[in-house]
């Protein structure tokens, strides 16, 4: 997350010391020049506030810093607003011309040489001759004629950025390409970790925009700008190392730091919108709303004063502000992240302590320009530790996406589960609804059946009874089959009122009723009925359709006996557990099971009264007739 993220350090380890003013320094012979020869250590360095230096006042400055080593990694920002000044000897000791290029360091907004002969005080300009390549703005050509000897003087004016450094070389004319090249040494080994840190990214880019358009969730739209500015940024520095061109000037003096700011905004915009911080950690909501305000704020700041105000440190300061903003708004991320003790914070936060950690090491590197090892190496580029800190919090983050996806797969299916219980529940509501006016219905029916059609024929019932008595021996058949036929139609009544009527839905009431009407049933006959129970009846619901076929079932076993079976006595056993069971057995003729034509009917009614409930039929020849009646509770 963080990249040159403590300038003020490079600041105090890179501070110029000052040596006493030197003698003439050792000429540099142009005659054994090789690629990019180092010649620092025959340098002597002024830095000038003046806005002008003439060519005449060069000499006449004062150049207190023996050697540019100490300058040859960092120039602090007070310095880029000076004027650098070189003088250097060179001396040619073959027989023939020689020429040579000259490169100061990086980077430099402008370059003059100028040359003083020796034994003068003229000192004249030379030509800006660039080498015949594209990274070419760093480069001045020098010639010297055979044997000769002379001092040369470098005006140079820095970029507004606080990576300059001072590192004169020289490279034979002929060795050139070779020379720049060698100034990118490592630049092969860096160029195939960020290209492939780069391939990563891009492949982000396109999960970050395919969920978006997918899913319309915003946050990973802010994911992929995130990765679109850090991969731009490192791609960019990776690839313009060390290069002398107008567009790298611009990058490494103002809009890295732009892209820089882009990215870390969409990041800790990422960060609120992924954990949802303003539905579950509002006090860290609001910490990352002002933390990526206040960086929005230091950038328009920053880019107002880069380009209106000449003092560079002014614009370098507000960098550094930006820097530590954003430092603080990834401690206190991570610390208030791991207190929350949430899987997913988890996740986020271990990538954010691998990126801050190494983000470390790498600003470690560039501020002191330590080597970790010895020889060449990609391992000796704080560009390769940082990279491989966003590689480590992209697999944190992947590992939070796939944890954040299962859990949204877990709550959608318990939402699902839940409102597919709600709609069971409302429909079984509304099933109970309509049971209930039907219920309702059934005993309003059955109430004004009671109460106004039993009535009516009771009423006919005792009217033809007294008709009967008052008529004496003069008894018409009418009016008897008048009273039987009231009688008759009274009983059957009472049946259908009964069904009807919810109190009744218990298989208790059931078996009571049954009871009392074979006892009634069998009290003016011959037979005599014997009926068995057990003495307690555990209580379960049977509704009334199931009542009323039951009923009727037994009714029609029990009117066979008696029209049937010419016995003298009926036995009627009841058990109940997870069955009410109902046998009728009489000590008659029994049943001719090959001749059931005069029972064909009423054993026909009797199966598809009980098949209709569910329920169990059987008849049998055993000492009589058994007939049995089963129905699962």
């Amino acid at each position: 997350m963080l990249i040159l993220l403590f300038t003020c350090l490079q600041h105090t380890l890179a501070q110029p010391g000052l040596s006493p003013t030197p003698a003439l320094e050792k000429p540099v012979d142009l005659a054994t020049n090789g690629v990019s020869d180092d010649i620092s250590a025959s340098t002597w360095l002024c830095f000038s506030h003046l806005k002008t230096i003439s060519p005449q006042q060069l000499p006449n400055l004062d150049y207190p810093i023996k050697g540019t080593k100490k300058y040859e990694h960092f120039i602090t920002p007070e310095r880029v607003n000076y004027k650098a000044v070189l003088r250097f000897t060179l001396t040619n000791s073959s027989a023939r011309e020689q020429s040579s290029f000259f490169c100061p360091g990086f980077y430099y907004d402008s370059i003059r040489l100028f040359r003083q002969a020796p034994h003068t005080v003229t000192v004249t300009a030379l030509p800006d001759i660039f080498p015949d390549d594209p990274d070419s703005l760093g480069y001045r050509k020098i010639t010297l004629a055979p044997h000769d000897t002379a001092v040369y003087y470098a005006l140079l004016t820095f970029i507004r950025s606080p990576t300059n450094s001072i590192n004169p070389s020289l490279t034979r004319e002929d060795l050139i390409t070779h020379g720049i090249l060698y100034n990118h040494k490592n630049k092969t080994s860096i160029d195939i970790m960020t290209n492939l840190f780069a391939g990563i990214m891009l492949m982000m880019i396109f999960y970050g925009v395919s969920e978006y358009l997918q899913t319309a969730k915003p946050e990973f739209l802010y994911y992929a700008g995130y990765c679109f500015f850090i991969s731009t940024l490192l791609f960019l520095k990776s690839i313009l190392h060390n290069a002398t061109t107008s567009f790298n000037f611009f990058f490494e003096g103002f809009l890295d730091n732009i892209i820089f700011c882009l990215g870390h905004i969409s990041y800790i915009v990422f960060h609120r919108m992924f954990l949802e911080t303003r539905k579950n950690y509002k006090s860290l909501d609001r910490y990352l709303f002002w933390g990526a305000a206040a960086i929005g704020l230091l950038m328009i700041l920053y880019i107002v004063t880069w380009f209106l105000i000449p003092d560079f440190t002014v614009a370098n300061s507000i960098e550094d502000y930006t820097k530590y903003v954003l430092m603080t708004v990834s401690l206190v991320f991570i610390v208030k992240g791991l207190s929350y003790r949430n899987q997913l914070m988890n996740y986020i936060v271990m990538g954010n302590i691998s990126l801050f950690a190494l983000s470390i090491l790498s600003q470690v590197i560039i501020a002191t320009n330590f080597h970790l090892v010895k020889s060449v190496s990609v391992l000796n580029l704080a560009l390769f530790y940082y990279e491989v800190g966003i590689t480590i919090e992209l697999l944190f983050f992947l590992f939070a996406l796939t944890y954040k996806n299962k859990m949204e797969i877990i709550l959608s299916i318990q939402k699902e589960e839940k409102l597919k219980l709600e709609t069971e529940r409302k429909e079984l509501e509304k099933q109970v609804a309509v049971l209930a006016a039907k219920q309702d219905e059934r005993n309003r029916i059955s109430a004004d059946m009671h109460d106004e059609l039993g009535s009516g024929v009771t009423a006919i019932r005792l009217m033809s009874e007294i008709v009967k008595s008052k008529m004496k021996d003069q008894v018409l058949p009418e009016i008897e089959k008048i009273s039987h036929s009231a009688n008759e139609l009274l009983n059957k009544m009472n049946t259908i009122i009964w069904t009807m009527t919810s109190s009744n839905d218990s298989v208790e009431n059931l078996v009571a009723y049954i009871r009392s009407y074979a006892v009634e049933f069998f009290e003016n006959t011959s037979i005599d009925c014997y009926f068995s129970m057990p003495a307690s009846i555990p209580h379960r619901e049977i509704n009334g359709e199931k009542r009323r076929n039951m009923f009727l079932s037994v009714k029609e076993a029990l009117n066979n006996v008696l029209k049937h079976s010419q016995s003298s006595v009926v036995k009627i056993n009841v058990t109940v557990s997870d069955k009410l069971i109902i046998q009728i057995q009489d000590d008659g003729v029994g049943i001719n099971m090959e001749k059931l034509r005069k029972f064909g009917n009423g054993l026909h009614n009797m199966k598809k009264r009980m098949t209709s409930i569910d329920g169990e039929f059987e008849i049998a020849n055993h000492q009589g007739t058994r007939t049995t009646f089963g129905l699962t509770l």
